[in-house]
């Protein structure tokens, strides 16, 4: 799903480490691995979902926010906030210097401040947003910021391969949770969450806290009001657990008066450097994502000397098994797997490229904007990976291919 498109300009928040982790774990079974050491999976992953995003949706404004190692004014309420939290991976941690300077060269302000976390700046620059008359997208699938929601400020959680992206406006939080943006802290701060160690009310889960927001309001008027609620365990929690519902509330709470250093005008969107982030990518060894710069040079066949050119599409088990048996063992066979999306572990297949000598080679499409039918049979996809296995795995059949890392990632899922 794209976000919506109205006259306002449009600003987009990223929660960085939402979707660093995100692309760290997407890739965790099938890691990338530079050939002098430094893992890549996360830098990857977020690069490419970022690339995804801004040719998607093309914003105005755009920052990417992230939390910092001190501890924040919520530890010195509550010193066992988030204390459960495992630390991050080391391949992650040896991955953060050259993320920044992937963000620097695509010139994306990024934001951080001691003492806060990335929600309350995010929230601060929702506040300064509105005030610019902007509707703003948080950039994050953390239901936190569900309580920053209203007519013009969106939850744009990203997809995955077998889910679209979902924005939450109001009535998604309320299909979500049962309850308006502006009760989702009093909710939480009910039921609590695990996840950051927020202890809520003993016995008060979502559809008990969700009962209670809809008979008494607020958190305060279910406290206020334990006596009359009819539910034993619930009724016992919300007298026994006063001081822990309102720190939870508390605790839950964005706050959006952060001092920042950045006005929203120098978070207007620019073009990225693109001898360096060119540079980078290719000391990343991420050749798949070159091609999607900005005015890269882009691979294109020439139409000269075209009756010296053998290029055939190939759509039938026959053809595509003679093809194969015409492949000798030592011949070198180029190979090329295009996708629909650049990420290894979601994109969808839609052909084959092979080759085992110039100016000649073959298309095998799966997937194509109007395919009627299936052509090699009940499933295009699986019967041409079949076919095309054994000579994949032939090592008596050398191999290459502009992007044969990733395209082997592709085929490894």
């Amino acid at each position: 799903m794209a976000a919506k498109k109205t006259t306002r300009k449009r600003m987009f928040l990223i929660d960085g480490y939402a979707m660093l982790y995100r692309a760290h774990f997407a890739m965790i079974r099938n890691p990338l691995i530079t050939s002098y050491g430094l893992p890549t999976s996360a830098l990857f992953g977020f690069l490419n979902q970022l690339f995804r995003l801004l040719k998607k949706e093309n914003p105005d404004y755009v920052a990417a926010i992230f939390d910092r190692k001190e501890k924040t004014f919520r530890h010195k309420k509550y010193p066992d906030y988030k204390a459960t939290r495992d630390p991050m991976p080391e391949e992650l941690q040896e991955q953060l210097p050259h993320l920044w300077k992937l963000i620097e060269a695509m010139q994306i302000p990024y934001l951080s401040k001691a003492g806060f976390e990335a929600d309350d700046i995010i929230g601060t620059l929702v506040k300064h947003g509105l005030e610019q008359d902007l509707d703003v997208f948080i950039v994050s699938g953390d239901k936190d910021f569900m309580q920053l929601i209203n007519a013009n400020v969106f939850l744009f959680a990203p997809g995955t391969r077998n889910k679209p992206d979902k924005i939450y406006d109001i009535k998604g939080v309320e299909d979500r949770w049962g309850v308006p943006p502006e009760k989702i802290v009093d909710l939480f701060g009910l039921m609590g969450d695990s996840s950051d160690n927020i202890p809520g009310v003993a016995g008060v889960g979502p559809k008990s806290a969700m009962k209670l927001i809809h008979d008494y309001g607020t958190l305060e008027e279910a406290l206020e009001n334990a006596e009359s609620v009819t539910n034993k365990r619930v009724r016992n929690g919300l007298l026994e657990g006063k001081d822990n519902a309102i720190l939870s509330k508390d605790l839950v709470t964005i706050v959006t008066d952060v001092p920042l250093d950045r006005e929203i005008d120098e978070l207007v969107r620019q073009d990225m450097d693109i001898e360096a982030m060119e540079s980078l990518l290719t000391e990343y060894e991420f050749h798949a994502l070159i091609n999607q710069l900005p005015g890269s040079a882009e691979e294109k066949i020439s139409t000269k000397n075209k009756s010296d050119k053998d290029y055939k599409i190939i759509t039938t088990v026959k053809n595509l098994k003679n093809y194969f048996n015409s492949v000798k063992s030592n011949s070198l066979l180029a190979f090329d797997i295009e996708t629909d999306a650049l990420d290894p572990m979601q994109n969808i297949i839609v052909g084959f490229s092979f080759a085992t000598k110039a100016n000649s080679g073959i298309y095998v499409p799966t997937l194509y904007k109007d395919k009627q039918k299936n052509h090699f049979g009940d499933d295009d996809l699986s019967t041409v990976i079949e076919i095309i296995r054994p000579i994949m795995e032939n090592n008596d059949i050398p191999k290459t291919g502009q992007n044969a890392k990733f395209d082997m990632l592709v085929l490894k899922r």
